[in-house]
């Protein structure tokens, strides 16, 4: 094959061109770092970096946002329900207080507005929030746990169904045959007259809420609903109402379904316990239905003063809760959020009045019995009948305060247990809470590697060894170099040269 001039010319020119294309690519490598500029120069490396790019994308979201928020939501989740606890904790130091009667005279109203107040605090725990959103009031976390001002809560009405079991069933102490003073300045009542206070135990239920007076109610309703139980209402402040055997009474000042003798003996076995009533006015402070209960907002009704259920709100409290779960690793999430009733218990609120009155009746009769004995000295009252009923009701007296001082020992003493289960249950919510953390911090130092990992896989498939590249580039404008070299003595030769 005869080789021409032109043949090994435009050899050499092709040769110098291609070492230029090698040393131009290899300039664009040692210049960016990436072995590829365009996904055509090699398509593998182009679709592996797209993938390891999304997966790097999306642990760096988990790592440096989702995780984050949902470790803030919980660690402030954790931080009210720490300050709950010393708050029960304090009650539960009171109950034991109380339980031996340790309370001075002079202290019992100082302890009943601390207890108050302890409510109200535990309570106003509950309106923590987190970047503005209430963290204890589920799907609903622009709502408070509680109403936060006067004027909110005075005009709220609903309809609340609120479910029991026979646990929620439990005796309270009346009296009867209490003294007034009043009867004093009765002429028509001798000392003969004034019986001697006594005590009895009532069976009831008590209600989420007092002061449910002009609620619209028909019965409680057990066994799945297929039977009930007709309610007797009744409006009246007396604390000490003792309903007959055939009786179910809702006692509506203070929110208690007062239950006979037929009635708790039919409902003592009985675990799926509902009634519906209606409650309208809250006080600041109330726990708003709707955290808790399955019910109806009929407020609207109230101010357009019309029955109208397309204006109602209807919330409805679903077994399965309200869960607010965030993606913190692939295909997995986490709760974090805590509900309102699985740590605020309603019927601690109950109690704890309950033990304020247990107190508040001792000093009633206390005030009672100084004023006695200040009318006891008195001109007005010193004739031989007046007399004669003073010592009569200071006698009673003693006996209605030796009661009330027994039943209020036998009040704090049962809130000791009662303080305890308020306890464990907020315990449990914070040792949920605290896994949750856990597995966090453990999904956490997982996406961290992972995130390490793909860098290093992105690295491997993007990016070239600077120290390699370096030296390839050197060859590779060596090798130019000398295909300059050559081809100059090919071009530069002349027809002499063949002569």
């Amino acid at each position: 094959m005869r080789i021409t001039n032109a043949m090994m010319i435009n050899n050499s020119l092709t040769n110098i061109a291609t070492n230029k294309s090698q040393m131009n690519t290899l300039d664009t490598q040692l210049s960016t770092l990436k072995k590829i500029s365009r996904p055509s120069e090699d398509p593998i490396i182009a679709i592996r970096a797209l993938r390891l790019r999304s997966s790097l994308s999306e642990v760096t979201q988990y790592l440096e946002k989702n995780i984050p928020d949902a470790n803030s939501w919980l660690s402030v989740t954790q931080g009210s329900l720490k300050e709950t606890n010393d708050i029960v904790s304090d009650l539960y130091q009171y109950c034991n207080q109380g339980s031996t009667d340790t309370f001075a005279t002079s202290e019992r109203a100082t302890i009943a507005d601390s207890l108050t107040n302890l409510k109200e605090s535990f309570y106003a725990q509950g309106n923590v929030d987190y970047a503005g959103r209430y963290v204890f009031s589920g799907f609903k976390t622009d709502s408070a746990l509680t109403f936060m001002t006067t004027a909110e809560a005075s005009n709220k009405s609903y309809s609340i169904t609120q479910n029991f079991s026979n646990n929620d069933i439990n005796a309270k102490t009346v009296y009867s045959n209490t003294v007034s003073i009043s009867t004093l300045d009765d002429a028509t009542v001798s000392a003969n007259d004034i019986l001697s206070p006594s005590s009895t135990s009532v069976n009831r239920i008590m209600l989420g809420y007092s002061d449910v007076s002009g609620a619209k109610f028909t019965a409680i309703t057990y066994n799945n609903g297929a039977s009930s139980i007709a309610v007797n209402p009744i409006t009246t402040t007396d604390p000490n109402y003792v309903p007959k055997d055939d009786e179910v009474v809702l006692n509506t000042s203070t929110g208690e379904l007062l239950l006979g003798k037929t009635a708790y003996n039919t409902l003592k076995s009985q675990t799926d316990i509902s009634f519906t009533y209606d409650k309208t006015s809250f006080a600041k402070g109330d726990v708003k239905p709707e955290h808790y209960f399955t019910c109806v907002d009929k407020t609207k009704d109230i101010t357009a003063d019309k029955s109208d259920p397309s204006a109602w709100t209807n919330y409805k409290k679903s077994s399965e809760g309200q869960d607010i779960e965030y993606s913190v690793n692939f295909a997995q999430t986490i709760k974090v959020n805590t509900e309102a009733d699985q740590a605020f218990s309603i019927q601690l609120g109950r109690d704890v009045n309950e033990l304020a009155t247990s107190i508040q009746n001792v000093i009633d009769i206390e005030a009672k019995q100084a004023k006695l004995l200040n009318m006891k000295s008195q001109n007005a009252y010193s004739d031989d009948a007046s007399q004669a009923k003073i010592k009569t009701m200071t006698e009673a007296l003693s006996k209605e305060r030796d009661l009330a001082n027994e039943t209020m020992q036998k009040t704090f003493e049962k809130g000791i247990t009662k303080m305890k289960n308020y306890q464990q249950q907020i315990t449990s919510a914070n040792s949920d809470v605290g896994n949750r953390i856990s597995r966090l911090t453990l999904t956490k130092s997982r996406l961290q590697e992972q995130q390490t990992n793909f860098k290093e896989l992105k690295s491997k498939n993007e990016d070239v060894e600077i120290e390699d590249i370096s030296v390839n580039y050197s060859s590779a404008q060596l090798v130019y170099n000398a295909s300059l070299t050559a081809a100059s003595k090919v071009v530069k030769q002349s027809l002499l040269d063949f002569l």
